[in-house]
Formats: C-alpha cells, sequence, structure tokens
C-alpha cells in the first residue's frame, strides 16, 4: 500500500498499533472535521484502511510510518536549528 505524505501524517497522529481501533479513531475524525478537502482526506484514507489483506501486515507498517514521521520531524527540529544559528 502507497500511502502519501498527508496519510502518513494522519496515521502518525490519530494512529496506533490496533488497526480497528485505527479505523474507529479516523471515522470520528473525520465527523469531527469540519473542512470537506480534509474531511475527504480522512474518509478516503479509512476506505483505504478496509482492505482485508491489509490485517496481516498493518502493524508493521504502522511501526514503519511511526519511525519515518518521527526522523522528519526531527529533520525539520535540526533545520530550524541551523537557521537560527545562521542568524
Amino acid at each position: 500500500m502507497k500511502l502519501t505524505f498527508e496519510e502518513k501524517k494522519l496515521l502518525f497522529t490519530y494512529g496506533c498499533a490496533d488497526l480497528e481501533l485505527t479505523r474507529k479513531r479516523l471515522y470520528e475524525i473525520a465527523g469531527l472535521t469540519v473542512d470537506p478537502d480534509q474531511n475527504k482526506l480522512v474518509y478516503d484514507f479509512c476506505r483505504k484502511l478496509e482492505c482485508e489483506t491489509l490485517a496481516d501486515w498493518y502493524d508493521q507498517m504502522f511501526y514503519f510510518v511511526r519511525a519515518e514521521m518521527e526522523c522528519y520531524t526531527n529533520m525539520l527540529l535540526l533545520m530550524q536549528d541551523i537557521e537560527e544559528d545562521e542568524d
């Protein structure tokens, strides 16, 4: 399964290692979202997570995406530190 950066951010923010709980959380978030574009993104991602074959390897995918997003966050912080040091 190929995930967009926005989907990875959703999974990092609202996801957990349990696929069923992640789906439930995302459907609740979609119900609370006012922005139609964001709402569509969340619903589309929920539908993508409904794939039956995903259940076998979702936990591995979750931890991989989590690690990738943590590295991304650390790189952003490092970039901000470098920019502040130049000033």
